[in-house]
């Protein structure tokens, strides 16, 4: 298990990461929760959705079985007494069980970073579970045009497999995360992994960001 341990950086875990994001992006429907009860109240009306085990003390959820995906009230209070005791397993101080509407989609990544030769960088490509397999990406230098955001979908692969909806929210999105990273050049790096684009919009749906 990876933990971030830093005196230099700030880490703002997917909550924080969200509530900075939202004046840019659309953010999936979620609730922080302390309890089951309270998750099952919230959950009434999403199913299916995800739990995911919120820390700032964890990097990657999915490496500890921090996320899980449920689709009614019984695998609900399962899974959230699961990950209470894999808090307590793992000596985690955690902040809640994070509760989020599950978004159907295609899976891609943006993420920024700000480099010490160039500086502020964005990415585009493959998210989800296909990020580090596929390794399907482009990159661009700060700040972007619209010409740019068009050439840097369209040397990825994932671009084929967007229609013209998606493509549309897609750019956007990639147009936003470049307005982030040149209006804050605190961030050190930003990764939303998965963005879930469909026909309605972009929705971050896990997103990471690191301050200098």
């Amino acid at each position: 298990m990876k933990r971030i341990k830093s005196t230099f950086t700030r880490v703002y875990n997917e909550v924080k990461a969200e509530q900075f994001l939202s004046k840019y992006l659309k953010i999936s429907n979620s609730k922080l929760t302390k309890k089951a009860d309270d998750a099952l109240e919230f959950a009434k009306k999403i199913y299916p959705l995800t739990l995911k085990l919120i820390s700032d003390e964890l990097l990657h959820k999915s490496s500890v079985n921090g996320v899980r995906i449920v689709n009614n009230e019984q695998e609900l209070i399962k899974n959230y007494d699961e990950l209470l005791k894999l808090a307590r397993q793992k000596k985690l101080k955690i902040d809640g069980i994070l509760v989020k509407e599950y978004i159907y989609g295609k899976s891609i990544i943006i993420g920024g970073k700000k480099d010490t030769t160039f500086g502020p960088i964005v990415l585009f490509g493959n998210g989800g579970i296909y990020t580090e397999v596929l390794k399907d990406f482009s990159l661009r230098i700060c700040p972007l045009d619209a010409k740019d955001i068009n050439e840097m979908i369209k040397e990825t692969k994932v671009h084929s497999t967007l229609n013209n909806s998606e493509l549309k929210h897609v750019a956007n999105a990639i147009s936003k995360v470049n307005e982030v990273m040149v209006k804050h050049p605190e961030i050190s790096e930003l990764d939303i992994n998965p963005l879930i684009v469909n026909d309605k919009n972009a929705f971050v749906v896990d997103a990471r960001i690191i301050m200098s």
